[in-house]
């Protein structure tokens, strides 16, 4: 299709080209392919359970390890509070629309607004919003509401989600942020420096710098380590078209051409100018109070130390190749590890293709037993070329109305938190690029609304999903305790996230 001047101007004002967009639009008219799902990975097939034995051997081979590495922890954390306070908003415009309160609370829809308000002594925040509320006349209930959310008052849900306080201490109460700069300092502090980076919103980087500077002192004091952290806008370029329910371009009130991100996997361009021998991933809402930390971080250093084990091994065995050249020991080395470590069979019968199938970046993911929790999974999937793989596999990505596929989905035991070690240097000390290992197929297409008129999204490869699909990949199954989200404001009153429920 022809843009106008306008939308050419607009188009490139965001980083794009005109032939970025018309893939963009090819993609919502044809469609994206489902993953063709194999079988689900489970445990001794996809999915490893480590030993008590191994616990302690991966723990301290990464304590050791460590001290000659550069690691990072990243963190994405642009997104806002919005979807957290999302029910207490909608009963908040009902209550000003003049709805009689009572009844409002006796609706079903409103049961969790009703336990919000009945348990709101137990948020952290709970004395900070009783400082500010001004009407002592009003209904306290209410008041509350206002006071946490109107966007004169507190303003809780357009705050970033990293700074809203979850977790209460005898003396203070920390945000998502800080507690994310706590738990890091016992994993990835060397020589005294942690060092972390969070993808913030660019117009949200002002407060996140103002809530170190605030928590720097105590912190530092109760982590005995100084924190270098760095900050990352997602890239304008990483942006992608809306387009109405019959793909044609959607347009604001002002006619223009309607750019959204480009979900999380717009990340990878963040994640691949890091420059660390390791690098941890986990989302910004996954936390959990300080005196609960200690399994979490034990599992951390578990599959750090499962990296950097397994790295050493491929390494190993491209040097050898490199000096040496091919050899039928190597390639049956090289066979043995790939059946071993990645679960998968493969001819290796040249240099170039042991090269091929080792010479990539690494990932090793925490896998959770699923109970329920909606979200992605660990499955064996193969691809156009017959390649079979393991892949963390969303629910949109599969075909739900193919009696197959769905049979399969029944069988999965395991379900994805975002608890991922990555190792993305070569055995020379390089860096790859990591936009050479992108399956640009898996991408998402979503319904969206703006100013109550529907449109479709296009979202990149998810950052663990498609956006690492040419990885080398191992799963290992993780406990329950390490996967504490917080998705919705009423998740603050789960057992993990309140005070003094340490384990025993």
């Amino acid at each position: 299709m022809k843009f106008t001047e306008e939308d050419q101007q607009y188009i490139t004002e965001n980083g794009l080209s005109e032939e970025i967009i018309a893939e963009q639009l090819a993609c919502f008219k044809e469609g994206i392919p489902y993953a063709n799902l194999v079988e689900a990975a489970v445990l001794n097939n996809g999915v490893f359970s480590i030993s008590e034995k191994d616990k302690d051997h991966f723990i301290e081979y990464f304590d050791s390890a460590k001290k000659q590495l550069a690691v990072v922890k990243f963190v994405p954390a642009s997104g806002a509070a919005t979807r957290m306070f999302k029910l207490l908003f909608e009963f908040l415009e009902e209550i000003n629309e003049g709805k009689y309160f009572a009844s409002l609370l006796e609706q079903k829809k409103y049961k969790p607004v009703n336990k919000f308000l009945s348990s709101r002594n137990q948020f952290p925040f709970y004395k900070q919003v009783l400082a500010e509320i001004e009407n002592p006349l009003e209904n306290e209930e209410v008041a509350f509401l206002k006071t946490l959310l109107d966007e004169n008052k507190l303003n809780f849900g357009q705050l970033p989600k990293g700074l809203i306080p979850f977790h209460q201490y005898q003396n203070f109460s920390a945000t998502a942020f800080e507690e994310h700069l706590y738990e890091s300092a016992q994993y990835c502090s060397i020589n005294g420096k942690t060092k972390i980076h969070f993808t913030v919103a660019e117009h949200h980087l002002d407060k996140f710098k103002e809530r170190f500077d605030a928590i720097q002192t105590d912190l530092e004091n109760a982590t005995q380590t100084t924190f270098e952290i760095d900050y990352s806008f997602q890239e304008k370029r990483t942006n992608t078209i809306a387009v109405n329910l019959d793909n044609t371009p959607f347009r604001n009130k002002h006619n223009q051409l309607v750019f959204r991100p480009g979900g999380h996997g717009a990340l990878l361009q963040n994640l691949n100018k890091i420059e660390a021998d390791v690098v941890f991933i986990k989302n910004i809402d996954n936390v959990i109070p300080r005196e609960q930390l200690k399994e979490i971080v034990d599992y951390k250093k578990i599959l750090g130390g499962f990296l950097l084990q397994l790295q050493e091994k491929i390494f190993s065995l491209l040097r050898e190749l490199e000096s040496q050249g091919f050899s039928e020991t190597l390639q049956q080395r090289a066979t043995h590890l790939m059946k071993k470590e990645f679960g998968l069979t493969l001819d290796l019968n040249s240099a170039e293709e042991l090269k091929k199938a080792f010479h990539k970046p690494i990932r090793i993911c925490g896998m959770v037993k699923n109970e329920g929790a909606p979200g992605g999974g660990p499955f064996w999937i193969k691809n156009e070329k017959g390649e079979t793989s393991l892949q963390i596999i969303e629910g949109a990505q599969i075909d739900q109305k193919d009696a197959t596929q769905k049979a399969i989905v029944d069988q999965a035991t395991h379900f994805n938190p975002v608890d991922v070690v990555c190792g993305f240097k070569d055995f020379k000390g390089r860096k790859f690029d990591l936009n050479d290992f992108v399956d640009k197929s898996q991408l998402f297409i979503s319904e969206k609304s703006k100013h109550g008129k529907k449109l479709k999204a296009l979202e990149l490869p998810g950052l663990w999903n498609g956006a690492m699909a040419k990885w080398n990949t191992v799963f290992v199954e993780v406990p329950s305790c390490t996967f504490n989200p917080v998705k919705t404001v009423n998740d603050l009153l789960q057992p993990n996230h309140q005070p003094g429920n340490e384990k025993s």
